[in-house]
């Protein structure tokens, strides 16, 4: 985003990317099936959310690129090597802070408030959620503040499961809500529209999915001022006898080679553990503990999303006729943020509530089918449509 914005307006910008280039038209298998993939497509250590996933340099581990945790923890990084990084792994669901968020702290005492408040961005989310391409519709909520108008896409339409489930939570009060997603329903620029019949998670080779590089890294390289050099792993950011940025150092991965780069500006935006990794790496007499962490604090406090799986078998969707169900390949309808006032009453035993994702339909059969299966032939195809297919997460 930072090399789009700089290079529209006139700047020349260098790109570092420690992962190998990447073509997602070549490079996506859209429309293979899982038969055509080892092991049925499912994941293995080197390809956890399957054969075809987009990540298709990295994952929960990286050959060559350990990292250890702290004593009793367990943290699960994901690292994609490659060019778009985390755009090419992503559930794209595009959920803007509330004011909520940005004033919790006054809210329920807990945690930090921002310096600056849900107004303050505003302006900017509409200009995110317009370039990007974001489909859902304005809904009213406090915990779900509205676009400006015009600016969302309109949203596929509800699968029967979450009707049902939409049905079921309007009459606990519970309000129910199209997802915000950055998916088009509608063509952008040389960006098409989603067709309804590819996995996200393979990568887009239509742009229709959001990643950076069917859309930011192109537009960016159009303007004739950006420059992308692919494995090219940052080692440290350097400064002058002042103590001001002034350079970069980085290893060339493929000759194992030391480089470093003069520059003027550095933006690093390399996620938020290896921008702090970079961080604290650059020491130097100025900054003996790492650039920019004279408080100590970097690295430290990183927040992780945590979240719960639920699956259940619907018996009165038993029997459906089979149809093209996939949709834009997750939850066209959602619970969004609720569950403030139930902590504020003492009702949950934890703060600030909860959403729920959801997801159902008719899938492709993977290497393995939950359920209790007897026979063989036709008769053993009827019951793994019939038990597998109206599931609801």
């Amino acid at each position: 985003m930072a090399a789009y914005t700089l290079t529209k307006a006139g700047h020349k910008v260098l790109m570092l990317e420690a992962g190998r280039d990447y073509d997602p038209v070549k490079e996506t298998p859209m429309l293979n099936t899982n038969g055509e993939a080892l092991l049925m497509g499912a994941g293995t250590v080197d390809k956890d959310f399957g054969f075809y996933d987009a990540t298709v340099d990295g994952g929960w581990t990286v050959p060559g690129e350990p990292y250890t945790t702290g004593e009793s923890s367990d943290f699960y990084w994901w690292r994609a090597r490659m060019l778009g990084g985390r755009t090419n792994h992503w559930g794209r669901f595009s959920l803007r802070f509330s004011k909520h968020d940005f004033k919790g702290f006054s809210r329920d005492g807990l945690g930090a408030d921002w310096p600056i408040e849900y107004a303050d961005l505003a302006p900017w989310y509409d200009k995110t959620e317009e370039l990007v391409g974001v489909c859902g519709t304005n809904t009213g909520l406090d915990d779900m503040p509205d676009s400006a108008e015009g600016i969302l896409q309109p949203p596929p339409k509800a699968r029967v499961t979450e009707l049902l489930v939409s049905a079921a939570a309007k009459t606990l009060g519970i309000p129910t809500a199209p997802m915000h997603r950055a998916v088009l329903t509608r063509a952008k620029g040389d960006r098409q529209a989603c067709f309804y019949a590819s996995p996200c998670g393979r990568g887009c080779s239509l742009g229709a999915a959001f990643q950076t590089t069917t859309s930011l890294i192109p537009m960016a390289k159009a303007t004739g001022n950006l420059r992308v050099l692919t494995d090219a792993m940052v080692k440290e950011v350097n400064v002058d006898e002042n103590g001001k940025v002034n350079a970069i150092t980085y290893i060339d991965k493929k000759t194992a080679k030391q480089h470093k780069l003069a520059a003027r500006v550095v933006i690093l935006a390399a996620s938020a553990c290896e921008s702090a990794r970079l961080l604290l790496n650059s020491k130097s007499g100025n900054f003996p503990v790492g650039l920019a962490n004279s408080s100590g604090q970097v690295g430290r406090n990183i927040m992780d999303s945590t979240g719960t799986g639920l699956g259940a078998h619907i018996p009165a969707l038993e029997g459906r006729p089979i149809y093209n169900e996939d949709g834009h390949s997750s939850n066209h309808l959602f619970i969004p943020w609720w569950g403030h006032k139930q902590q504020a009453k003492g009702e949950l035993d934890f703060p600030r509530g909860y959403h729920y994702e959801l997801n159902s339909g008719f899938k492709e059969p993977g290497a393995g089918v939950g359920g209790k299966l007897q026979g063989y032939g036709k008769a053993l195809k009827d019951q793994v449509k019939r038990i597998t297919a109206p599931e609801s997460d």
